[in-house]
């Protein structure tokens, strides 16, 4: 085998090495990507904010404007939210450029109509363990995924609930999944004591079942 023979083998070497050093740098580079989001009903463009990951600071994304991300590697998924709408999480292996992500409505909920029952303010009412709160027509609506436990917490009703009875509605249980049918549990925080009421089986001794109330029956 002569030099010249040597030198084009190396040659072909060298430029087979290149092109794989550049596929790596394509496949792990960033991906910028457009997000849209409407109305699964309607079609329509709405508003809304598009999180990466476990981030709590999401990116506004406008019907005339949508928002545009820069996916890293290593990115597993994006969260998108609307108030009014059901939030949606996307594995990032199926986003594709544009992507149109198509939302919810949540189901409306009124409050219950009983003679002599004053509604207890929406102010104190604070969400905890992950949950996010809408607050529609004097109910508190729990939306998004939590993990775990996570729910409403109240610092600020020991003084107005004294000599008074409290009766608390559940509605549109079916739309989430319960860890053993166990939906909620009462406690005051102060001292943990476990409250259980007067007109409402409990289930393991201190939980609620996961079933709406009676439109005309609270949990006393």
């Amino acid at each position: 085998m002569d030099g010249n023979h040597k030198i084009q083998i190396i040659v072909a070497v060298i430029g087979a090495f290149g092109a794989i050093t550049a596929a790596l740098i394509i496949t792990f580079k960033v991906k910028t990507v457009e997000i849209n989001i409407t109305d699964i009903e309607t079609k329509q463009p709405i508003y809304g904010n598009v999180f990466i990951d476990e981030s709590e600071e999401g990116k506004p994304s406008y019907p005339e404007k949508p928002v545009v991300l820069r996916i890293k590697r290593g990115n597993r998924f994006i969260r998108v939210e609307s108030s009014g709408y059901e939030p949606r999480v996307v594995s990032i292996k199926n986003i594709a450029n544009p992507e149109t992500i198509e939302l919810k409505p949540i189901v409306s909920v009124s409050v219950p109509v009983s003679v002599g029952f004053i509604p207890l303010s929406l102010a104190g009412w604070s969400p905890w363990g992950g949950a996010s709160v809408i607050r529609q027509n004097n109910v508190n609506i729990i939306n998004g995924t939590v993990r775990g436990t996570g729910g409403l917490n109240n610092t600020a009703l020991n003084k107005d609930m004294r000599g008074k009875t409290l009766f608390l509605y559940f509605s549109n249980s079916t739309e989430s999944t319960f860890d053993q049918e166990r939906m909620v549990k009462l406690t005051v925080n102060q001292n943990d004591l476990l409250l259980e009421p007067i007109n409402r089986s409990v289930i393991f001794g201190e939980y609620l079942s996961a079933e709406d109330t009676p439109p005309n029956q609270g949990v006393e």
